[in-house]
């Protein structure tokens, strides 16, 4: 039974090796209910403002088995985008792993991996499950029944996935052979590209009870139609603004809720577009990135990061079996 008072939140990043698949590394951040020296100062996260975590901090020490929340960032991002979904979870008792997918965030991105190996992002998030339950420290800290999924753009495709919602094999072969024929691509990079669906199946993670898709994309055009979205049988949380022209809510969040049977769909009302998802910006953030950072007018991304994490936190209680102490 998780307590009902906010924690301190950590923050601590993390590297391993896939053995299988050529030693990729493959990193993550872990974000946790922490218990922060008295001096310790939160850790500034680069273009972003208004958080409060604690790098490295010790983890409260109150031996509870807790839930795992995933994370998979959109294409080209990474896991510092979004930690303020992190540290609202966190600050309600759950851990969360956001990852940083292999070669397919701001730091190391390529379009082998953004625009043809999609099937790669959802193994990674199960190879950090896997990671994560062996490892000697956190692994006694999660509870193994209550492992939920949560992603944006296409890692609000990728929770999907993971969910059980297929792709059409076919359909997918398409969506490779526009990249793969793209000849604006480098020919070294085509020539390493796939025409294969097959390594895009199957990849449903039985140990993922529930998945929160912020604004999924682009559902239809990577190859999920509507047998496909039919055949995810957990409960998804689609959520997206209604102002998104990254991915035009009709085409996907709409569309994927329509045919997935255990879907909830909210649609955030007014000019809400892609990157209210992301955290907050600083000033640096404002002038550099504007197209990140800047909302519409009469936008308050605060409210709604307030919003969408008491959303997140409902939904994922609900549907884990996740029981507080009552608040006195």
């Amino acid at each position: 039974m998780l307590p009902a008072a906010v924690n301190p939140v950590g923050m601590t990043q993390v590297e391993f090796i896939d053995p299988v698949d050529g030693g990729r590394p493959l990193d993550y951040l872990l974000i946790y209910p922490a218990a922060p020296e008295s001096t310790a100062k939160p850790y500034k996260i680069f273009l972003a403002t208004n958080l409060q975590l604690y790098k490295d901090a010790p983890i409260l020490g109150d031996g509870i088995k807790r839930p795992l929340i995933m994370f998979s960032h959109g294409a080209g991002g990474n896991a510092s985008i979004y930690v303020w979904f992190g540290e609202y979870l966190a600050s309600h008792g759950y851990l969360v792993a956001m990852a940083y997918h292999y070669r397919a965030n701001t730091f190391d991105s390529s379009a082998l991996y953004v625009r043809n190996r999609l099937w790669q992002r959802p193994r990674d998030i199960s190879l950090d499950i896997s990671h994560l339950l062996e490892d000697k420290i956190w692994g006694a800290r999660i509870n193994p029944d209550q492992i939920g999924v949560a992603g944006h753009s296409q890692g609000g495709f990728t929770s999907l996935w993971l969910g059980g919602a297929e792709i059409n094999p076919d359909l997918f072969v398409q969506y490779q052979r526009i990249w793969k024929d793209n000849l604006m691509v480098p020919a070294y990079l085509r020539e390493q590209m796939s025409i294969d669906a097959e390594p895009a199946r199957n990849l449903r993670d039985a140990r993922v009870k529930a998945a929160f898709a912020m604004a999924p994309g682009d559902i239809q055009g990577f190859g999920m139609d509507e047998a496909g979205l039919r055949k995810m049988s957990i409960p998804a949380y689609i959520i997206v603004g209604a102002g998104d022209t990254t991915t035009p809510p009709k085409d996907n969040a709409e569309f994927a809720a329509k045919f997935i049977p255990h879907a909830q769909l909210d649609v955030i009302p007014g000019p809400v577009n892609h990157e209210i998802f992301d955290n907050e910006c600083d000033q640096l953030g404002k002038d550099n990135y504007p197209e990140a950072c800047a909302d519409a007018p009469g936008v308050d991304r605060a409210k709604l990061h307030e919003y969408i994490g008491k959303a997140a936190l409902e939904f994922f209680d609900a549907n884990l079996g996740v029981r507080r102490q009552p608040v006195n």
